[in-house]
């Protein structure tokens, strides 16, 4: 008898598509709250796409493939996922 899996086959967990929606709520968010006076929308999409690309193999392909055609344009957005990876790599674990 095979030990129970930690993860579904299919790859999908709770905290995944819980990410995965809060991620798209931020982006569909951006726009609205960039209507309100200061620099609000434009951090709040970018949060919501980084939380999309941590979670998504097929959001990180799409990517990869517009920073290759436009790297100028996202390019910080590129430079801020990896010093967020690497910040949380220095944690300990258990943290």
């Amino acid at each position: 008898m095979a030990p129970p899996q930690d993860t579904p086959p299919h790859g999908f967990t709770v905290k995944k598509v819980v990410l995965l929606g809060t991620g798209w709520i931020l982006v569909a968010a951006g726009p609205v709250v960039g209507l309100l006076p200061g620099p609000g929308g434009i951090p709040i999409a970018a949060a919501g796409l980084v939380l999309i690309l941590s979670q998504s193999y097929t959001a990180k392909r799409i990517f990869i493939r517009w920073q290759h055609r436009h790297p100028k344009v996202l390019g910080p957005l590129r430079r801020f996922i990896s010093r967020k990876k690497s910040r949380n790599a220095n944690k300990p674990a258990g943290t």
